[in-house]
């Protein structure tokens, strides 16, 4: 719909596609999460599991960022509605943020520089290594969550409590 309408290729929308990008690369999963189901095992033994992984990696954090990125957008968007607005090169460089956002915690757990993929739950999905308990695996555990979750969380939070309180305070309208 985007490609057909030229008024619907905004810098704004650039950052939906993006996170539609990140939920398609989600839905790649699930061919191998059958596959996996009907074996009863991960096909494609390490391989295949780092794959199912990495897209699951990839995908989650990259949502994770870009929904705040979304939010940064909003911001800008409502709180200076005559110089806020992000264009478009704006907008590219962000997306190009969002993707090397994702990619620490991907490769590095593949390349197996820094934790690793197991598989988990009936052994037919892979996610990060956080049952082996040493020193190492707590310290990856921690800061991915961090990563990927507490920091894209308080950008979200921080810039929608921002138009919460200008707007409680009538400072937009």
């Amino acid at each position: 719909m985007v490609h057909s309408s030229k008024s619907l290729r905004s810098a704004s929308n650039m950052f939906v596609i993006n996170l539609a990008v990140f939920d398609m690369m989600m839905m790649l999963e699930m061919p191998l999460l059958i596959i996996n189901s009907f074996y009863q095992t991960t096909i494609g033994y390490q391989l295949g599991c780092d794959i199912y992984a990495a897209l699951g990696s990839l995908s989650g954090i990259g949502g994770a960022i870009t929904n705040a990125v979304i939010a940064f957008d909003r911001y800008k968007t409502i709180s200076c509605p005559l110089d806020g607005r992000i264009n478009k090169v704006q907008a590219s460089l962000l997306i190009v943020f969002t993707w090397f956002w994702a990619l620490p915690f991907t490769v590095l757990p593949w390349l197996k520089v820094w934790g690793r993929y197991v598989p988990e739950g009936f052994l037919t999905t892979c996610s990060f290594d956080y049952f082996t308990d040493d020193q190492d695996t707590k310290v990856f555990v921690a800061c991915i969550f961090v990563w990927s979750y507490c920091i894209p969380m308080s950008l979200i939070c921080y810039f929608y409590s921002q138009l919460f309180s200008a707007r409680w305070l009538g400072l937009y309208g």
